[in-house]
């Protein structure tokens, strides 16, 4: 894996320091323009940890806050969860606590350049997933219009994620994009330990655990090693992971609303809020029109995933499985209308999961797929626009701090971009037409100095 990461850094050397570069200039943008709730959390809970160990995972955001010496400035509000969530204790795995706290621990001090070094740690993150991203799409992405265009969606979900978000999901798509790799390169113990490390981190790319069990069923003793990590805590600190579970489980004891708009829950629960508080609910059948043409659209175009007939009547137990698993993945996106919470990111959380098929023509149909979920994510908030008017979207849109002057500030970054790639540009374009006048000098004998 590392000689291929290094020939795929290599080979787009250019596109990286490019990539680098918009990063670079993406991540005091987005400091400026956006409240970066999780970030600003991670940062209070990994300077917590080296004073109260994984105490922290009993206490919530505005207890913790304010046992923290008040001159850290934690109790800026900023640094917490809303009071809808306020009776919420620490709920990521310990593998993304432990990122936070090391990084924190290399650059001390709340405040000042502390969440501007969070935001690079995890755009280098960023931009090793697109080398892994790379790797996996072979020679395709120069090939084939449905690499291209999936590199291209990742690279602006991995964008926002690290330089405008600060969030864990580049570190757990690294984890992820690494065990495929390892997968790819059949070295399934070290591809089930990175597994792993990376469900610690955010649990969601466990979906890829039977791929990989079936691959190598012993390898997923690798796996559960790897899980020590959480196990110890658990048995012998008497750590409490009641929170994780919670939101996991996208129960409403986690959050009385409900901020996902394809949740079929809605058609007949939608709540009601007044000022910020959950006071009762009502029926709302428009609610249900996104997951029917969902199913439609399933309905339509699962014969692809399915097994013929022949081979998989004549096939061992084993090999049923194995011919079943396109469906299996497949079928992944339709979890994204099983949990209440649901934020828009979390669309692109199963995009990693195209390269655990094997053909092609699957990978196409399950970009397909995702684009569907999409629209169907916007559609839902604009059928039920009542109760997101009032309830889910202030309480987004609170995160950009200079309401509408805030697009102001993303064309000013947009134009940074533009002119930073339009340098960038010339200049490799101009030291290519350099280096095809001196091939042909030296082709036609002359001396170049």
């Amino acid at each position: 894996m590392l000689r291929s990461i290094s020939i795929t850094i290599w080979r787009f050397r250019r596109e990286l320091v490019l990539s680098l570069i918009i990063s670079m200039i993406a991540i005091p943008f987005a400091n400026y323009l956006v409240i970066e709730r999780d970030r600003n959390r991670n940062e209070m809970y990994g300077e917590a940890f080296w004073i109260y160990g994984f105490e922290i995972y009993e206490m919530n955001d505005h207890e913790l806050a304010a046992a923290l010496p008040p001159e850290w400035g934690y109790n800026d509000e900023d640094h917490v969860l809303p009071d809808y969530l306020g009776n919420i204790t620490y709920e990521y795995p310990v593998f993304g606590l432990v990122f936070f706290a090391i990084a924190t621990w290399l650059f001390p001090g709340q405040g000042g350049l502390q969440p501007l070094w969070l935001n690079f740690l995890l755009t280098l993150v960023f931009n090793l997933n697109l080398v892994l991203v790379a790797i996996l799409l072979g020679d395709r992405i120069f090939k084939k219009q449905w690499a291209r265009f999936f590199f291209t969606g990742y690279y602006v979900y991995g964008l926002i994620m690290s330089a405008g978000g600060g969030k864990l999901e580049p570190i757990v798509d690294c984890l992820f994009l690494m065990s495929l790799v390892l997968l790819q390169e059949k070295q399934y113990g070290k591809g089930m330990f990175a597994l792993g490390l990376s469900v610690q981190t955010k649990i969601y790319s466990v979906v890829a655990l039977p791929i990989l069990f079936l691959a190598a069923p012993v390898s997923i003793i690798w796996f559960l090693v790897s899980t020590l990590l959480t196990v110890i805590p658990f048995l012998f600190l008497n750590v409490d992971f009641s929170s994780l579970v919670n939101h996991f489980l996208n129960t409403s004891t986690y959050s009385s609303y409900i901020v996902n708009p394809m949740y079929p829950g809605l058609f007949s629960n939608t709540p009601i809020v007044e000022n910020s508080i959950v006071v009762g609910s009502y029926p709302w059948p428009p609610a249900i029109i996104p997951l029917l043409i969902y199913v439609g659209f399933m309905l339509f175009t699962i014969r692809l995933y399915l097994p013929e007939n022949e081979a998989f009547r004549t096939a061992s137990l084993l090999g049923k499985i194995q011919l079943l698993k396109p469906l299996y993945i497949y079928m992944l996106p339709a979890v994204l209308f099983v949990f209440r919470w649901e934020m828009p990111w979390y669309l692109f959380w199963l995009g990693p999961a195209i390269f655990l098929f094997e053909k092609d023509e699957h990978k196409i149909g399950y970009l397909k797929e995702l684009t569907i979920v999409g629209f169907l994510y916007a559609f839902g908030v604009a059928v039920n626009w009542p109760y997101f008017i009032v309830g889910p979207l202030p309480d987004f849109v609170i995160h950009f701090p200079f309401g509408w002057y805030t697009v102001l500030g993303l064309v000013g970054l947009i134009a940074t971009i533009g002119v930073t790639f339009g340098i960038w540009k010339w200049t490799i374009d101009r030291r290519v037409r350099r280096m095809i006048k001196i091939s042909e000098a030296k082709a036609r004998g002359e001396l170049v100095l």
